[in-house]
């Protein structure tokens, strides 16, 4: 009985925080997506075959990754908030590259209400790289109008430099 209260309370905990990540996530995404305008229009839409949820890329900075101990810390804490398995460290490109526990057969997700960000906004195109797509996803993308993605770009650069 008390090994499943403990079980309960942790569990609320870990949605308590993810539903402050998925707040902090549209407040920060809503506008952006409004406003800064990438070079690129996503197009297409999920096939839900979960080939996104077989390796999980999350960019992480050089510098973070020289850090043993930021390493080992997010590692512990994106695996125990998400259920993300760290599959392998990409040194090269600056990535961890996890799985998802939730992955259902036939693609479909487990937990969906209670998703992670990175899974809400997959596919994420970027404003400076040309995005890129896993081989038979529904999503593809076009160059938007220069005028569009230049007032974007302007718009977000002058936000962030402040």
């Amino acid at each position: 009985m008390k090994r499943s209260l403990a079980k309960s309370r942790m569990l609320f905990f870990k949605r308590s925080i993810i539903s402050v990540i998925l707040l902090d996530n549209f407040l920060t995404h809503f506008p952006k997506k409004l406003l800064f305008k990438t070079r690129w229009r996503l197009e297409g839409k999920c096939k839900q075959c979960g080939a996104c949820c077989q390796e999980i890329y999350l960019k992480i900075t050089p510098r973070q990754l020289s850090s043993k101990l930021f390493t080992a810390l997010a590692v512990k804490w994106i695996g125990w908030v998400f259920d993300f398995i760290l599959l392998r460290v990409d040194y090269d490109n600056y990535y961890l590259v996890w799985t998802c526990k939730h992955k259902q057969a036939g693609g479909r997700c487990g937990n969906y209400f209670w998703r992670p960000s990175v899974c809400r906004n997959f596919p994420l195109v970027d404003y400076f790289d040309e995005p890129g797509f896993i081989p038979g996803c529904g999503y593809g993308a076009s160059k938007r109008n220069v005028l569009t993605s230049l007032v974007g770009m302007l718009l977000f650069l002058s936000i962030t430099w402040l």
